[in-house]
């Protein structure tokens, strides 16, 4: 059943909608250590230094930049494996204040939502662990959609479950996939990457 759309912000915005990992918390050390240790699980061993001069997160990803079929990869062993070290590492996770202070400012006049390419449980953890969880956020994650960012489907699946148009939509992201993701959706975004939290 479709809710009422909430009624706009003085900024002309009736929901806004955030990336999670990087732009509500900093999750970079512990996403890092977890794709190095599920590549580890596979017998694939590359320096952090390689990571972070082109991060990618997923095994498909990987795997392009490796240059590896699939089966020395597949996607399921190797989430297992960067799911079990992201739970069992959790203290690795800080919370960005500025951030926390917008979610909540926004929260105060319109509707908000994460929008990430990570699974929804490990989100809803996440917020728990950066003490945002008290707020009413629509979670959409990777395992809600067919296609994760960069194709639109979060931010469209987020703009209907709250029933608002995603023009109306403010995101807030900090990767060049998201932004991608948003912008296909049809929703402004700001790249905190190059906008300091107001």
């Amino acid at each position: 059943m479709n809710q009422p759309a909430p009624a706009e912000d003085g900024l002309g915005y009736a929901a806004y909608a955030f990336d999670f990992d990087g732009t509500l918390a900093d999750t970079t050390e512990l996403n890092h250590a977890c794709v190095l240790t599920a590549l580890a699980a596979h017998g694939i061993t590359v320096t952090p230094q390689w990571l972070a001069a082109e991060p990618v997160f997923t095994a498909r990803q990987l795997r392009r930049r490796l240059g590896i079929p699939p089966a020395s990869l597949p996607q399921r062993t190797f989430a297992e494996a960067a799911r079990a070290h992201w739970f069992a590492h959790t203290d690795r996770i800080r919370p960005i204040p500025a951030a926390a202070a917008a979610a909540r400012a926004a929260a105060e006049h319109a509707a908000v939502a994460v929008v990430s390419a990570n699974y929804s449980d490990i989100v809803r953890h996440g917020l728990a662990l950066v003490g945002l969880d008290d707020l009413p956020w629509t979670i959409v994650g990777r395992d809600h959609v067919p296609h994760p960012k960069p194709a639109p489907d979060a931010y469209l699946h987020a703009a209907r479950l709250l029933n608002i148009a995603p023009t109306r939509c403010l995101a807030h992201e900090d990767t060049d996939e998201g932004i991608t993701a948003a912008t296909a959706a049809g929703m402004p975004v700001i790249d905190v990457r190059q906008h300091p939290w107001q």
